[in-house]
């Protein structure tokens, strides 16, 4: 890539995250309990999907950089899939989500069931997210996120740290052919394979059913390795029942 060009794109990607979100510059790294900050990265090329919100109209985008149509869609595209995917995180962070887990079970000939779901969506009338320093890094797009916890989630997020729950991680992997639905897809495997790792090593005899709940912690990661997204979590889980298969 050009270098002129490319500092054009850092200057538009800056313009379009502050005028979406204007953040202060931060002098020390916060704190998880008051805020969170997560760095998320979007592909530069489309995949299946679209977004309806824009920071900026295509006449002001253009009138900015000076780019070929062509050029403005991918920038477009990638700003706002970061700000399809950041809300997402966070609501795991924030309120966290919850799962039903029914393990495989051959002999009984019980296939493996898990169902993901958000516990409370993100409210952007209730928890503001801020981006700073976009950078475009090869064919992606990286921005740091930050979100503030009001005095609620607060108390939420020191519960599940003093309670002893136990810190798992979890990796997963879907088809990038998939876009976001695939980065969804990909948490709920992490999230899964950490539930079912755990409770391998714990649960002697395979439970009928798993019920509980996850609060992401530490800094996603995502990465695409061979065609597939790979999401990297660390999560708290609080079991809520296990439901045992009947003695005879």
């Amino acid at each position: 890539m050009d270098r002129s060009l490319q500092k054009k794109i850092i200057f538009v990607l800056s313009l379009c995250f502050s005028l979406l979100n204007p953040v202060k510059s931060f002098a020390q790294e916060p704190s998880q309990l008051d805020q969170i900050r997560i760095q998320i990265w979007a592909d530069m090329d489309a995949f299946p999907g679209h977004f309806e919100e824009e920071a900026l109209s295509p006449e002001e985008e253009k009138e900015a950089l000076n780019l070929e149509e062509d050029e403005l869609e991918i920038f477009r595209f990638s700003i706002n899939r970061a700000k399809q995917i950041t809300p997402y995180l966070l609501s795991g962070m924030l309120g966290g989500w919850g799962f039903e887990y029914t393990p495989s079970d051959k002999a009984r000939k019980v296939e493996e069931y898990f169902e993901l779901t958000v516990l409370k969506p993100f409210d952007t009338a209730v928890n503001r997210i801020s981006y700073k320093s976009p950078q475009v890094d090869g064919p992606k797009l990286k921005v740091w996120a930050f979100c503030d916890r009001t005095a609620t989630q607060k108390i939420v997020y020191q519960r599940w740290i003093s309670i002893t729950h136990p810190k798992i991680k979890g990796i997963g992997e879907a088809s990038v052919e998939k876009g976001f639905e695939g980065i969804q897809e990909a948490c709920e495997n992490a999230v899964k394979n950490g539930v079912r790792e755990y409770w391998r090593i714990y649960e002697k005899n395979k439970p009928k059913e798993i019920s509980g709940s996850i609060l992401i912690v530490d800094n996603p990661r995502i990465y695409i390795s061979q065609g597939k997204y790979v999401v990297d979590l660390d999560f708290f889980m609080e079991t809520d029942r296990i439901i045992r298969y009947s003695l005879y």
